[in-house]
């Protein structure tokens, strides 16, 4: 009777849902620290208008005040023609009266407008300084921003404390953890690893997820040595694949150093009889995502021991392969190591860059170097494939350079190669 199969501790389906709950709390983090900032951003708004409606007020009343007082004098000032031009008719002595009086009257109006004016400015004075000082709304309005200062010193420690969680999660689940048996694995104690993934072991989170593939290999035999290689799009990390495939050969994983690499709509439409020359190698899958659930579970079958016995390769992008998995929960534990490179930049790049050039033998300063991380800006994201097609050509280039000049084999790229 046929020994049961055991189930691994965890998959790469597990794997891939974890890393989707932590990209999901950052983005939920992002937008509340977005949110805080629009919050502020309508605060600081609402004051400038407050600020700036209570000068249109104090200008107003000084516009209203002056215009008053200028009607004041008029009419003060009609009411004096009006009164010298009625006692203009009378007698002498009664004109120089009339007129004295209008005089003295026009006088005391004078003094008594300037009098209410000067109260007038006062008393707005006084208030403009008031709102200046704080005095008028200064309970209401510091209990207020109080309030706001609390919950925004609140919030921010909620996200950091997020952060911090998510960040010992992540190291506590993934940090040289076996995922066949769940315990710390020492991956400083497995076998020396070729040179074609040195150039990989620089980048933090890929180069822990090799180390500890290759160790529970070494440590499992029996277990499946399939892989995923999760990128940033469907396609470009191939050649890591290719890496990974020389490498179990020279390790002693698998029997052959044939490998296949086929694109997910091209296997759909492809009888698996086309794979019989690959017995004991290495089946690559560029998107895989894409391939049909029953096509991939013929391939798993081929692939066995007992049939054709080689590994499968996974290439593709978070989204798609997660979907993929929970849809196709009966060949998850077919894959149990997982290659996470889904996260590079431009520094990743660069780095990968510097270890290629030293593994095929070549020598490259750091104008050459720069001149490689500037040819970023033309590609996709993570596309290493066509990173190390375009390192490729311009090793051509050398090459064809120094044989023309009778340097062959000193291997020193140069900007001319570009």
């Amino acid at each position: 009777m046929e020994e049961e199969k055991k189930k691994p501790f965890t998959n790469v389906f597990q794997k891939l849902k974890n890393i989707l709950r932590r990209m999901s709390k950052k983005k939920r983090a992002e937008d509340e620290a977005a949110k805080l900032a629009a919050e502020e951003a309508a605060r600081q708004a609402e004051e400038a208008a407050k600020l700036a409606a209570e000068e249109e007020q104090k200008k107003l009343f000084e516009e209203q005040a002056k215009k008053r007082a200028a009607e004041q004098a008029e009419v003060a000032r009609l009411m004096a023609e009006a009164e010298a031009a009625k006692e203009a008719k009378a007698k002498r002595e009664a004109e120089a009266k009339a007129k004295k009086e209008a005089e003295e009257a026009a006088r005391l109006q004078a003094i008594k407008d300037k009098e209410a004016k000067k109260k007038a400015a006062a008393k707005k004075a006084e208030a403009a300084r008031k709102v200046a000082s704080g005095e008028v709304g200064t309970k209401a309005d510091q209990e207020k921003d109080r309030q706001y200062q609390e919950e925004v010193k609140r919030r921010a420690e909620q996200a950091k404390k997020r952060a911090e969680q998510d960040a010992e999660e992540e190291e506590q689940e993934e940090s040289s953890i076996d995922p066949v048996t769940g315990e710390k694995i020492a991956v400083d104690e497995g076998p020396k690893l070729p040179a074609c993934l040195d150039k990989y072991l620089k980048l933090a989170k890929t180069g822990d997820d090799i180390r500890v593939a290759i160790s529970s290999i070494q440590a499992h035999p029996e277990t499946s040595k399939n892989l995923v290689i999760l990128g940033h799009n469907g396609f470009g990390t191939v050649r890591v694949g290719e890496d990974l495939a020389r490498s179990y050969f020279e390790l002693g994983f698998i029997k052959s150093d044939k490998i296949a690499k086929i694109k997910a709509k091209q296997l759909n439409k492809i009888g698996l009889e086309k794979l019989k020359d690959l017995k004991g190698g290495c089946l690559i899958i560029e998107n895989s995502g894409l391939v049909s659930p029953q096509k991939l579970v013929e391939v798993i079958k081929n692939s066995a021991a007992d049939v054709n016995d080689y590994i499968v390769v996974l290439t593709g992008e978070i989204d798609s392969l997660a979907r993929f998995f929970e849809q196709n929960q009966e060949i998850v534990d077919e894959f149990v190591y997982l290659i996470d490179i889904h996260k590079i930049k431009e520094r990743g790049m660069s780095i990968i860059a510097r270890g290629y050039v030293k593994e095929k033998g070549y020598k490259a300063d750091k104008t050459v170097l720069d001149r490689f991380k500037a040819s970023l800006g033309s590609m996709e994201v993570g596309n290493i494939d066509r990173f190390l097609e375009y390192i490729d050509n311009v090793m051509k280039k050398c090459d064809d350079r120094e044989s023309s000049n009778g340097d062959t084999g000193k291997k020193v790229i140069t900007t001319e190669d570009f």
